[in-house]
């Protein structure tokens, strides 16, 4: 029961972080002007969404509770270093977070007991991250500034790399990290039924 309450957990962690490195990247197409830029991180973005899209299918796939996640992962370099500015520091934070889930991903595939869809999924999320480390990394390395931006970026992974260690199998303990989600009979997008019924627009007789 602890096992899948872990396994549980971790999943929707990773379902939000991709979900939340979406949309940042996202947001950061409005502030850019160069065609090539604008087309890596549409690509990019739309990568993130669907590996949100695999973890949420892997959680249904293995009849897992929802968790309502509040903080992605990269939300806590946040608590060691400042907020991005520009699109160098966003590529210099995705790029070292994606190292990270890179690392991660490589370790957690040698665990034993771990559920065939969740290899499944992270081995196509190993095979797609290659790329995004590649054109970042080569954009990034054309820049002088950008090795102490990195620098500043490892730091702080390494930082929370460590503060969030021992809590790898107790997500729950993380401080406002999440709540599970329970009781009341649910559609697979999570709304209750009651409530999606009572937003039904009413019709006469």
């Amino acid at each position: 029961m602890q096992a899948q309450r872990s396994l549980a957990w971790r999943l929707n962690w990773y379902r939000q972080s991709e979900l939340e490195g979406a949309l940042l990247l996202g947001r950061m197409i409005r502030h850019v002007t160069d065609p090539y830029l604008v087309g890596r991180l549409t690509r990019h973005g739309a990568d993130e969404a669907r590996h949100a899209w695999l973890w949420a299918r892997t959680i249904e796939k293995l009849d897992l509770p929802t968790v309502q996640i509040r903080r992605s992962y990269q939300s806590f370099y946040l608590d060691e270093i400042s907020a991005p500015r520009g699109l160098a520091d966003v590529l210099a934070l995705t790029h070292v977070f994606e190292h990270r889930v890179d690392r991660h991903f490589t370790s957690e595939l040698t665990q034993p007991g771990l559920p065939a869809a969740v290899r499944r999924t992270l081995s196509v999320l190993i095979r797609e991250e290659q790329g995004h480390l590649d054109w970042i990394g080569r954009w990034l390395a054309a820049r002088p500034e950008s090795e102490a931006i990195l620098e500043r970026y490892h730091k702080a992974d390494e930082r929370v790399a460590r503060r969030l260690a021992p809590y790898r199998e107790r997500l729950w303990d993380v401080a406002g990290l999440g709540e599970e989600l329970g009781g009341g009979r649910r559609h697979a997008c999570g709304i209750d039924a009651e409530e999606s019924n009572a937003a039904q627009p009413q019709h006469p007789a």
